[in-house]
C-alpha cells in the first residue's frame, strides 16, 4: 500500500515505511530528543529553583533506613560503610530490618551498638519490610539505601541541603556501578546517562524516579503504597509528588554498586527491575492516576512511560519491518545490518558470561538490548502473576572496588 502527498509524488511512501520511521522516531525522541529538550530547557530558561543552601546551614535529623534479607556478605560493610558518613551522630540513626533472613544478617547487626535491629522471621518483601517499621521513625527525614550499596561520606549532608526549599519532598541520589575490573562498561555508561537525565530532570521540574540505592523523603509525607509494590522508590516519589511536592536530584549524594559480573544473573535482575516499572506505569491508567502538573506528567510519559510500555516492542517492530523492506534502499540495509551488529554483541556478551570484562563495543549495545527484552519479559511475568515481590540476594564482595 503506497501514500503519497498531494503534488509530492518523489515522496511516495509505503504504509510500512510510515510506521518504520515514526517507530524510529519515538525511539529517538525517548533517548535523544527528550534530554535534549531538558537541557535546552535549563540552559535557556535558566533553573527555577534557587541555589541551595551550604551543606552545615540545614541538619534535620535523618534516619537511614536499610532492609536487607541474606545480605551477610556485605552487611558489615555496608554498617561500617554508614557509620563513618559525615553527619552528626546525634542527628543520625541507622536502622537495618533484616525480615525474613536465614543467614547471620541479624547477629552482624548486633554487633553495632549504634544500629537498630528489626528482624521477624517471616519475610514478606522489602516494601512490606519498609513500611512495618517506618511509622516508628521519629526523623524529619528519611534516607533508604540497600545493603549492597555503599554511601559518598558527604552523601547525607548534599541530601540534607536539597531539602531546603520547603517544595522538596524527596531528594534522589546518584547510582553509580562500578566493578573489579578496569575500564566502563555498558551497565555503568547506562547509569551516566541516567544521571544527567534526572539532573536536568530536576532543572525542569521534578524527576521523575529514584534508584533504591540512595534517595529521601520527608517523613511526614510518605504514604503507604501496595503490599504488592515491586518498585518501591517510583511508587512512593511519586505519591509525595502527587502532594504538590517534587523531586530534587543531589548529585553529590551517590551510591557504589558492584556490578554482576555473571550476566545471566544481571538480566534476571534487570527484569525484576523492568517489571516494577511497568508496574508502576501500568497504575497510572488503574483509574485512580495521580494528581501532577502537566510538565510532571509530559517528564513521566517520555522517561518512563515509553521506555517501558512502548519502546521495547517498537525496537522488535523495528527489526521486523526492516527485513521486509531491505528491498527500498541502501538506507534500510545499513539501518539493517546496524540492527544486526548489536545483535551480535549481545550474542557475544551472553555467551562470554563468565570470562570478566566485556569491551565498551560489545557492552553498550548489548545492554541496551537486554535492558529492552528485559522490559518485555517483566512485563509479561507481571500479566502473568509470576512475579513475586520476593527478590532473590546475588553475593557480592564489595572490597577494594569501593574504596575512595
Amino acid at each position: 500500500m503506497l501514500i503519497c502527498f498531494p503534488n509530492s509524488e518523489p515522496f511516495c511512501m509505503d504504509l510500512r515505511e510510515i510506521v518504520y520511521w515514526t517507530s524510529i522516531g519515538i525511539v529517538v525522541y525517548t533517548y535523544a530528543i527528550y534530554p535534549c529538550l531538558l537541557w535546552s530547557w535549563c540552559m535557556l530558561l535558566g533553573k527555577r529553583k534557587k541555589a541551595l543552601e551550604p551543606a552545615n546551614a540545614y541538619l534535620p535529623g535523618i534516619t537511614l533506613l536499610v532492609a536487607a534479607y541474606n545480605e551477610a556478605d556485605c552487611l558489615a560493610a555496608k554498617i561500617q560503610n554508614a557509620l563513618q558518613i559525615d553527619y552528626p551522630e546525634a542527628l543520625l540513626e541507622i536502622w537495618v530490618v533484616t525480615d525474613g533472613s536465614t543467614d547471620n544478617s541479624p547477629l552482624i547487626v548486633r554487633e553495632f551498638p549504634r544500629v537498630q535491629l528489626f528482624h521477624q522471621p517471616e519475610r514478606q518483601g522489602k516494601i512490606q519490610a519498609i513500611q512495618r517499621v517506618i511509622g516508628s521513625v521519629q526523623t524529619e527525614l528519611v534516607v533508604f539505601s540497600d545493603a549492597n550499596a555503599l554511601l559518598n561520606r558527604g552523601c547525607l549532608r548534599a541530601i540534607a541541603a536539597a531539602f531546603t526549599h520547603p517544595l522538596v519532598g524527596a531528594v534522589a541520589g546518584e547510582k553509580r556501578v562500578v566493578y573489579a575490573q578496569d575500564g566502563v562498561t555498558g551497565e555503568s555508561m547506562y547509569w551516566m546517562y541516567e544521571s544527567l537525565v534526572k539532573k536536568w530532570e530536576g532543572g525542569v521540574y521534578s524527576v521523575t524516579g529514584s534508584a533504591g540505592e540512595i534517595f529521601a523523603i520527608r517523613k511526614n509525607l510518605y504514604q503507604a503504597v501496595p503490599a504488592n509494590t515491586l518498585s518501591d522508590d517510583l511508587a512512593i516519589s511519586w505519591q509525595i509528588i502527587a502532594q504538590g511536592y517534587r523531586m530534587e536530584y543531589a548529585a553529590d549524594a551517590y551510591s557504589s554498586e558492584l556490578g554482576l559480573v555473571n550476566n545471566r544473573q544481571s538480566f534476571a535482575r534487570r527484569i525484576r527491575v523492568a517489571a516494577g516499572s511497568v508496574q508502576a506505569a501500568l497504575r497510572i491508567f488503574s483509574g485512580k492516576g495521580y494528581t501532577w502538573r502537566p510538565v510532571f506528567w509530559w517528564e513521566v510519559i517520555s522517561h518512563r512511560i515509553l521506555r517501558t510500555l512502548v519502546v521495547p516492542y517498537l525496537i522488535l517492530l523495528i527489526g521486523c519491518l526492516n527485513i521486509g523492506l531491505l528491498d527500498a534502499g541502501v538506507v534500510y540495509r545499513v539501518f539493517f545490518g546496524v540492527q544486526l551488529f548489536g545483535y551480535l554483541a549481545t550474542c557475544i556478551y551472553w555467551f562470554r558470561s563468565f570470562s570478566g570484562k566485556q569491551p565498551a563495543w560489545i557492552s553498550l549495545p548489548a545492554f541496551f538490548i537486554l535492558v529492552h527484552f528485559a522490559m518485555i519479559r517483566g512485563a509479561l511475568s507481571l500479566c502473568l502473576g509470576k512475579q513475586s515481590v520476593l527478590w532473590p540476594t546475588y553475593p557480592r564482595n564489595m572490597g577494594k572496588a569501593f574504596e575512595e
